[in-house]
Parts: structure tokens; C-alpha cells; sequence
């Protein structure tokens, strides 16, 4: 399970930021606001382009988190399989936790009132992204070929459709253009 599992790390490592690339804190707080001062927020007067451009923001300072990640990625090769599926383990815990802040980030944002249930079904995609990364990771520590597998395919369509949902909303450079 080992080799298949380290394959599997770049997807895990590199869907999320993927689908986030260039998504980041925008000024906002990282702190996920109650629901009735979420509302108030989303009553604010915002543009798409607004959106999109904060929306960006958040994508770039995850894309710079995670970069560090993608190098250590690279040196999971060298290691014995042992060390690597930890640290694999490690590494797609650290990104799931990343774009779950990210996502946080993301919901907090002002929203055009025409656009909430499209972006509502972007955040959605983009926590199973996150939820099916983690796992990958889950499997790999029961070393569940099977489950890991499925994860993966999970992940792969998750993407997928994220990327398609992006793209008719706009978001094309934050959603998967790496």
C-alpha cells in the first residue's frame, strides 16, 4: 500500500490546492463568524467581481501555506516506506486542516445575494475535497488499500466537478489552474 499510498500523496496535496489556488484571508478574520453576524455580512452590498477578487486573495495565501508542502511532497520519495506513509499521513492532515481554515475564510466573505447558492455549492464541493483528502490519509493509516482507493476516486471526481462549478462561476484562476 505503501507506493500507491505516496502516489496518491500528490493528489492529496495537490487537489486542495488546486481547488484553492489563490483563495486566502483577504482581511478577513479566520475566526468563522456566528450565523446572524454571517447573515449581516452576506446583507452587506457586494459585487461578484468583489467577491471573485477576495475570493483570490484567500486562494493565494493558501497556494503560499502549502507550498512548503508541495517540496517536502518531492523528498517523500527517499524515504523508507514506513517513514513515508507517515509522513505522508503528516502532510495531508497539514493540507486538509489549511483548506479547511480557507474554506472558513471563504464562507465568511460577503456574498452577492444573486450568487449565494452558487457559491454555496462551490464551499460545499470544496469541503469534500477536503473531506475526501483526509481520507486518503485515513486509509493509509489503516493501511486500507481498498478505502484509499476509493478516496482518491472520490477526490478525482470532487475536483472534477469543482473545476466545472469554477469555471461557470468565474473562478477559474482560483479553482484548479495549476
Amino acid at each position: 500500500m505503501g507506493a500507491q499510498l505516496r502516489r496518491a500523496l500528490g493528489l492529496a496535496i495537490a487537489v486542495p490546492v488546486l481547488a484553492l489556488a489563490g483563495c486566502g484571508s483577504g482581511g478577513t478574520s479566520s475566526t468563522t463568524p456566528s450565523t446572524s453576524a454571517h447573515t449581516s455580512t452576506q446583507q452587506a452590498a457586494t459585487t461578484k467581481p468583489h467577491f471573485i477578487a477576495q475570493a483570490e486573495s484567500v486562494c493565494r495565501a493558501l497556494s503560499a501555506q502549502e507550498a512548503p508542502l508541495k517540496s517536502r511532497q518531492a523528498s517523500l520519495k527517499g524515504l523508507a516506506p514506513s517513514a513515508a506513509d507517515k509522513a505522508f499521513v503528516a502532510l495531508v492532515h497539514r493540507v486538509v486542516y489549511l483548506s479547511r481554515a480557507a474554506i472558513g475564510r471563504l464562507r465568511a466573505l460577503p456574498r452577492p445575494p444573486a450568487d449565494a447558492a452558487a457559491i454555496d455549492r462551490l464551499l460545499t464541493g470544496l469541503t469534500e475535497e477536503a473531506t475526501d483528502a483526509n481520507g486518503i490519509a485515513v486509509a493509509a493509516v489503516a493501511q486500507e488499500s481498498n478505502s484509499g482507493e476509493a478516496a482518491e476516486d472520490a477526490l478525482r471526481r470532487s475536483v472534477a466537478d469543482n473545476r466545472r462549478l469554477a469555471d461557470e462561476y468565474g473562478m477559474k484562476d482560483c479553482f484548479g489552474s495549476e
